[in-house]
């Protein structure tokens, strides 16, 4: 009886509200910041509405936390964060099958890899980046962004669909919100649950919907183990899509 070979695939995973369960800026906003509950609600829900970017979401919260109270905030991380559950199964899965896979995340850096490494997660992570400013608070860099377009922090857009040579692997992108609906626009196969899922729907993009982590791995598990073919491809990118990125995906050569 022959052994199934698993389809080449690379996985993208989102952070905040997906590999863990809370969006941890909004928790540390909330937890840190003076009127923290009021300004998180309210940039969260500016944000989701698409009347400021990310990148001005960022510029207004992060403001607000102060740089020397970072040590306060990564044990606050490391002992109120918890994965989401059925993540470990996931990532064995992923890891048993030598399946590359990155985090690429809208948050910051100093949240983000205590967690990692309080889960022994040893996996590649790409953020954008918290440095102090002149007044002893926050400001924040974009190391992974766009050349030329800022909606966003980090352009998962560009991560999933780099630019060059197509890759041979079937991209996947696993992801929650709005902020991550360009990377949707351009993966192979997407995973959503919240507002993402929406705005899958509403953008008619092809998905499987997810709470827990249990049924990403079921279904990946007989891609990979039980021969079950993957979907047929589509045509990523969307036409009138603001990402460039997305733009060009639709619109090869």
């Amino acid at each position: 009886m022959s052994v199934p070979v698993p389809p080449p695939l690379e996985v993208f995973l989102d952070f905040d509200g997906t590999l863990v369960e809370p969006n941890v800026a909004i928790v540390l906003i909330s937890e840190f910041a003076e009127d923290g509950p009021r300004v998180a609600k309210e940039v969260d829900e500016e944000l989701h509405a698409g009347r400021i970017t990310l990148r001005q979401a960022w510029e207004r919260e992060a403001a607000l936390l102060s740089a020397r109270r970072i040590p306060e905030m990564i044990e606050f991380v490391r002992r109120e964060i918890p994965l989401r559950d059925g993540a470990h199964e996931l990532l064995a899965l992923l890891r048993r099958y030598r399946v590359p896979t990155t985090i690429v995340s809208g948050g910051l850096d100093f949240y983000i890899a205590p967690v990692l490494a309080r889960e022994s997660i040893d996996l590649p992570f790409m953020s954008d980046t918290a440095v102090p400013d002149p007044r002893g608070y926050l400001r924040v860099v974009h190391p992974h962004g766009h050349p030329t377009c800022h909606l966003c922090g980090i352009c998962k857009a560009q991560v999933v669909r780099p630019p060059g040579p197509a890759s041979q692997r079937t991209s996947i992108f696993i992801g929650d919100g709005s902020t991550d609906k360009y990377a949707a626009e351009v993966a192979d196969i997407v995973f959503a649950r919240r507002r993402l899922a929406d705005l899958c729907t509403v953008q008619h993009i092809p998905f499987f919907r997810f709470e827990a982590f249990h049924p990403v791995t079921e279904r990946l598990g007989r891609w990979m183990e039980g021969g079950e073919p993957l979907p047929p491809p589509r045509r990523a990118g969307l036409v009138d899509s603001p990402c460039p990125v997305s733009w060009n995906t639709a619109h090869p050569g």
